[in-house]
């Protein structure tokens, strides 16, 4: 089967820095083992390119971390340049957590460097070492440089995840500028964002589409999510749109690169730990990209990337496998339950599908949606729940836990999968129309051409595809099953 989600035999996929150059993005990323066990130990820098998003060659490692008495005993996250000479410039982080390279007991954080001619070999320079200016920045938060050249200004500009100096623990995140000519010297500024909301903001990112600016950087405190901002200058001030987000918790550390033509966000799905969907997230996992694009507001929406809807080539036919509360209606079927639940059920799916369907006429349904890897009473499996009295696109499973001792021990006090939900104004809508991936232990919802969410789904990978309506009544239709390319 030909996978549409990356992930290298042995290891991880961590913190993405995708570059677009002579007509491919090369995609580095933090290339993790998980080392004794643990999360981003001894990282390198590994590449992958690709045209499409679809395929890829693999490079392997191309920057590899240093020794146990070196600052980038792990490398992480930091950004590629290529200057006006054709020379290419790589910045990174460094981080060591022996006693050497800490202060007070407490690693610090360094940016380093290296060059190269093709953006593939690269030669460290061991005299660049950048650190937190200890005036403005503290220099434990450090990291995840993003160089970029400043038209207007010409000159090149650093942004850097970091805190303020004697701030609050909880609230001191900011994002660092540092100016330079030659990519070598640089000069500390003021902040370039700093909302004094967030403990840090990492992998920070920025691009200009149309005549809009776009910063954006990762989250942790307020929820593990990848945030963007937008305004109509450079330093001018940055709003929130609603969502401010691609994607839920299951797609982190996003980063963009464009060709001119489209834009991509480049991040990856966590695991989690024992493979469970009981259990928690975990550092790293599998390459998820999506395609961004503004609407007339200059929000950015999210959609699936052509490339990837193409692989799915082969429509299997539907078979009704169990019903109720269901009527079929010329070319849709509906499901309408008063006070109870509707549902139909059909194929068992394969391990890797694409799934499309539209709804419509959903005005007195309390919630509706679709069925994944259930069985045919729909007691069992993943639910993706459009909740319009909520306004929210939801997923959940069932079980949602581990049952205990006494019946009620179920996790009925949650309503959904609480992270992973997605903000949707139904009102705004007379139809939603789905693409949905299923992958192994990966699913990818498109809704609309404008909401994303990616989640891991482990407990279930047989059942079958369900439609349902709790309490109300809704119409689908179009629905197709495809499946890709064996290649």
């Amino acid at each position: 089967m030909r996978k549409v989600f990356f992930k290298p035999q042995d290891g991880w996929v961590g913190d993405v820095i995708p570059f677009y150059d002579r007509g491919e993005y090369k995609l580095y990323y933090l290339h993790d083992q998980r080392a004794g066990g643990d999360y981003g130990n001894h990282t390198t820098w590994n590449l992958i390119t690709t045209k499409n998003g679809l395929d890829f060659e693999n490079y392997g490692v191309v920057l590899p971390n240093g020794g146990e008495n070196e600052p980038d005993r792990n490398a992480y996250t930091g950004s590629v340049i290529k200057d006006h000479d054709g020379l290419y410039h790589l910045f990174y982080t460094g981080h060591n957590p022996n006693a050497e390279f800490c202060v007070d007991g407490k690693p610090l954080q360094v940016v380093l460097k290296a060059t190269g001619t093709d953006g593939i070999h690269w030669t460290k320079d061991a005299d660049f070492k950048l650190y937190g200016d200890g005036v403005i920045y503290e220099k434990f938060d450090w990291r995840d440089p993003f160089v970029f050249f400043n038209e207007e200004r010409q000159e090149y500009w650093m942004l850097v995840t970091s805190r303020l100096m004697n701030s609050s623990e909880k609230k001191g995140g900011c994002i660092a500028l540092l100016t330079s000519d030659d990519l070598v010297h640089w000069n500390y500024r003021e902040p370039f964002y700093s909302p004094d909301k967030y403990i840090t903001m990492e992998c920070p990112d920025y691009f200009q589409m149309g005549d809009w600016h776009y910063l954006v950087y990762s989250t942790f405190s307020e929820k593990f999510v990848t945030h963007y901002k937008k305004s109509k200058s450079t330093l001018g001030a940055y709003s929130s749109p609603i969502p401010d987000t691609f994607d839920g918790r299951g797609f982190y550390a996003a980063k963009t690169a464009s060709d001119g033509s489209q834009r991509y966000a480049f991040g990856w799905v966590p695991s989690k730990k024992g493979s469970s969907d009981y259990n928690d997230w975990e550092w790293a996992g599998t390459l998820v990209v999506h395609e961004i694009y503004q609407n007339d507001d200059g929000d950015l929406l999210v959609r699936m990337p052509q490339a990837i809807y193409e692989h799915f080539i082969t429509e299997t036919a539907l078979s009704l496998e169990a019903e109720s509360n269901c009527r079929d209606d010329g070319s849709r079927f509906e499901l309408a339950s008063q006070d109870g639940l509707a549902y139909r059920v059909l194929n068992e799916l394969p391990a890797q599908v694409l799934i499309e369907a539209a709804f419509t006429d959903w005005n007195e349904a309390k919630d509706f949606g679709i069925a994944l890897r259930t069985d045919k009473a729909l007691d069992t499996g993943y639910f993706i729940k459009f909740d319009p009295f909520h306004n929210r696109i939801a997923f959940d499973m069932w079980p949602r836990t581990e049952p205990g001792f006494f019946q009620w021990q179920i996790a009925g006090d949650k309503p959904q999968m609480i992270e992973l939900e997605r903000p949707f104004r139904f009102a705004e809508h007379d139809q939603i129309r789905v693409k949905l991936i299923l992958e192994d232990d990966i699913l990818c919802l498109y809704v609309n051409d404008r909401v994303a969410m990616t989640t891991r789904i482990y407990n279930f990978q047989t059942g079958y595809l369900g439609f349902y309506a709790n309490e109300g009544s809704v119409k689908v239709q179009d629905v197709k099953i495809k499946t890709g390319e064996l290649r």
